[in-house]
């Protein structure tokens, strides 16, 4: 046994010669800047990523004959379509080296020198964008421009731009970015409630673009195959929600991501997003986010930097077969309504739970869901009509959405939530005496006041026992607050009381 492990220690000093002889001979002739990790050619990190070029490759005399749909579209918005370069930092875990030995007697030793070890690396990634505005807003996908630390923007032309995150929205996957030119080109937006199935489609991107090392965008036809496609990603995967998307089968690939979807007018209809495939490429199934609600997004996000949804204080849920049979409805289907909060434009408007919700500004309302997606697109201050059904009499009513409270976005606390001062108005709806508690406007992915359980709209009362009655107090009583010190919430949701406790 002892000549065994003899032997074993014999080979065991040997191979720790050659690997930290081959560690000393890196470390002495490796180039400056060892250790950086680029998922692209070094080109990205030059001053200059591309020469503007003298020629216009969507612009050219060619015969009528040729001009057909797809050139005139790729005419009008291609130059507007831009090349988006992101550079993030990501920290990365390495695993342990392989013990060829096997035996317990050198597992101390071995961990010892190769336990698993943390580092950073810095990667570079690839997406597209479209210009909304000649000033230089840009609309893109948010999952494109994560985590970015720089951005990178290469018009067609060869010009180049550093950017900065406007606005970004995880759960619609959009983001808008600004940079500094004027007069830039710009893509007119269409209406994608329009659309139909089996008209062209013609998909604008940048697939692979910083590899060819060539800033014009590539342009891809096909039709519209399917609308309405609903989708929601795990968490795991971020919770993004994608609703009444359009499938395509115009070629969507890497890099693509961002780019615009375009109709044979010219007119942008989608913002390409992902695809299905078993092969890492395109097979003909790519998914884009309808043109509405992108447009809606990226005025809250210009405006405000995040989105503001409406409110109206309506509790919903889609009507079923059974329901309607326990509740003694005629209705087959709608939007039952759960519940109406006191003092809201739908309490002011008449609406009662129990009320079935079947049409919304001549739209039918078939489902909760339907009624969420017409909100979706509702500014705050505008007023709309409703037809709802109450004990099978059909009535009409008049509601007006005001801004919600994620619309005042206040510094976010170490928790990993936003608050906002509660407005007095607010306060009487939600019955807390004016002047307490502030009102949590956003509550941020995988955050710790998440994970126990705050939502949005919650009022907080009290930290630790001591009252808060604005933002500015909340965030004195957290900054007092030491790393690893209990914290107990006292919140206030729908009428109720209740602690939750954590740590900072």
């Amino acid at each position: 046994m002892n000549r065994r492990k003899s032997i074993a220690l014999i080979f065991l000093v040997a191979f720790l010669g050659a690997v930290f002889g081959s560690l000393f001979t890196f470390a002495l002739l490796k180039p400056e800047g060892g250790g950086r990790y680029d998922a692209l050619p070094s080109a990205a990190g030059k001053a200059q990523l591309f020469l503007a070029s003298d020629e216009e490759p969507f612009q050219k005399d060619v015969p009528e004959s040729r001009r057909n749909a797809i050139v005139r579209a790729a005419e009008k918005v291609g130059p507007a379509v831009v090349s988006i370069a992101v550079t993030q930092t990501r920290l990365v875990r390495s695993s342990p080296y392989f013990n060829p030995f096997g035996a317990d007697d050198f597992d101390d030793i071995w961990g010892f020198f190769f336990r698993p070890r943390e580092f950073k690396q810095r990667v570079h990634s690839i997406g597209s964008g479209v210009i909304t505005d000649p000033d230089g807003y840009i609309l893109t996908n948010q999952h494109v421009v994560e985590g970015a630390e720089e951005i990178r923007i290469t018009l067609p032309s060869g010009e180049e731009y550093m950017a900065g995150v406007r606005g970004e929205d995880p759960t619609s996957d959009l983001a808008v970015l600004k940079i500094g030119g004027e007069n830039l080109p710009t893509a007119k937006l269409g209406n994608s409630d329009e659309l139909v199935i089996g008209e062209w489609a013609i998909a604008f991107g940048n697939p692979f673009g910083y590899l060819l090392d060539d800033p014009h965008p590539t342009v891809t036809a096909g039709v519209i195959s399917a609308l309405g496609r609903d989708f929601k990603r795990p968490i795991g995967q971020g919770s993004r929600v994608y609703r009444k998307m359009i499938q395509t089968d115009a070629a969507i690939n890497p890099g693509n991501s961002g780019g615009p979807l375009v109709n044979a007018d010219g007119e942008v209809i989608g913002i390409n997003t992902f695809i299905f495939t078993s092969s890492r490429g395109s097979e003909g199934v790519g998914f884009a986010i309808p043109v509405n609600r992108a447009r809606r997004v990226m005025e809250d996000l210009i405006a405000y930097g995040e989105t503001v949804p409406p409110w109206v204080g309506l509790d919903v849920q889609s009507l079923t077969p059974l329901l309607a049979q326990s509740l003694n409805i005629d209705q087959k289907e709608g939007a039952l309504v759960s519940g109406v909060e006191k003092n809201s434009p739908a309490a002011r408007a008449g609406l009662m739970r129990g009320d079935v919700i079947t049409e919304v500004e001549g739209k039918k309302i078939a489902s909760a869901g339907d009624w969420e997606d017409f909100l979706w697109d509702v500014r705050s201050g505008r007023s709309f009509g409703v037809l709802f059904a109450r004990k099978n009499e059909l009535r009409k009513a008049v509601l007006t959405a005001q801004l919600a409270a994620a619309g005042r976005r206040g510094p976010e606390g170490k928790l990993g939530i936003y608050v906002a001062d509660l407005m007095p108005e607010e306060a009487e709806r939600l019955g807390i005496e004016p002047g307490r508690g502030v009102v949590v406007s956003e509550v941020k992915p995988n955050s710790t006041a998440g994970l126990i359980g705050v939502e949005q709209g919650d009022v907080i009362l009290e930290v630790n026992k001591t009252e808060v009655s604005s933002a500015l107090e909340y965030e004195r009583v957290m900054k007092r607050l030491k790393k690893g010190q209990k914290v107990v919430l006292l919140l206030a949701r729908r009428g109720e009381l209740f602690y939750v406790t954590t740590q900072v």
